[in-house]
């Protein structure tokens, strides 16, 4: 069983995709305040997500995964954690609202989306189904269905690639979600930004936002100090 370690809980990651760095970057610099209590993770996979910001203080989580083992495999990683009562797992596909809907509205939506929607194919179905959209999660489901599941004051975040962030926030403001902040992540400095994590809310039209960014990793490899302090409280 392929086990990943954190100070405060483990995850098994056999049947879901490995645990990366922008599952890490998400559950690390996504907003926990006492008004964000009742959170949504979208494509939840092993349920790292989710049990970071329980970890980090949200009231409840409900992670929802289309995959069926990967959904098993959270829901064990889940139980095995301190925070087993305070999470729930749904195996289901997000594309049907209505499977989710009678929960209510959520305060904190997060979401590791696939995003290659039209490159090249591996021939490893699980990390097919956890980078490409265009037959698991289109942009437009995900986002028409976050907006209608999101409470008036609710925060949407999401970490995507540099091109699929600047069309996701395209396409997120038609259905009058607006960044409130966006984290703009490096990889290495004097590299091309890599990732954007997209911090978004309802409003009637947008609005001046927060512009952050972090680098990984410093030049001979190693961890970068804001990146070793991000995630102090997780890294054994």
């Amino acid at each position: 069983m392929e086990t990943f370690r954190f100070k405060k809980f483990s995850v098994s990651h056999q049947n879901s995709f490995k645990i990366g760095t922008d599952a890490v970057l998400l559950g690390a610099l996504t907003p926990i305040t006492t008004e964000l209590k009742h959170a949504l993770d979208i494509g939840t996979g092993s349920g790292v997500i989710a049990l970071m910001l329980l970890q980090r203080g949200i009231s409840s989580v409900v992670g929802i995964e289309t995959d069926p083992a990967a959904a098993s495999e959270a829901a064990e990683n889940v139980k095995n954690s301190i925070w087993s009562k305070q999470i729930q797992i749904l195996c289901a596909d997000f594309c049907d609202i209505s499977v989710i809907h009678p929960l209510g509205a959520f305060d904190l939506i997060v979401s590791n989306p696939p995003f290659f929607s039209n490159s090249l194919k591996s021939h490893d179905n699980i990390r097919n189904a956890s980078r490409h959209s265009d037959k698991t999660l289109p942009f437009d489901i995900l986002i028409k269905n976050a907006s209608i599941l999101l409470s008036e004051k609710g925060l949407f975040c999401v970490i995507l690639p540099v091109l699929e962030a600047e069309i996701f926030e395209k396409k997120a403001a038609s259905f009058n979600l607006f960044p409130k902040e966006i984290h703009h992540i490096f990889s290495k400095p004097h590299k091309p930004e890599s990732r954007r994590i997209l911090m978004m809310r309802k409003q009637s039209f947008p609005q001046p936002y927060i512009k952050k960014t972090i680098c990984i990793y410093n030049e001979d490899e190693s961890y970068s100090q804001e990146y070793k302090q991000l995630t102090n409280e997780f890294y054994l």
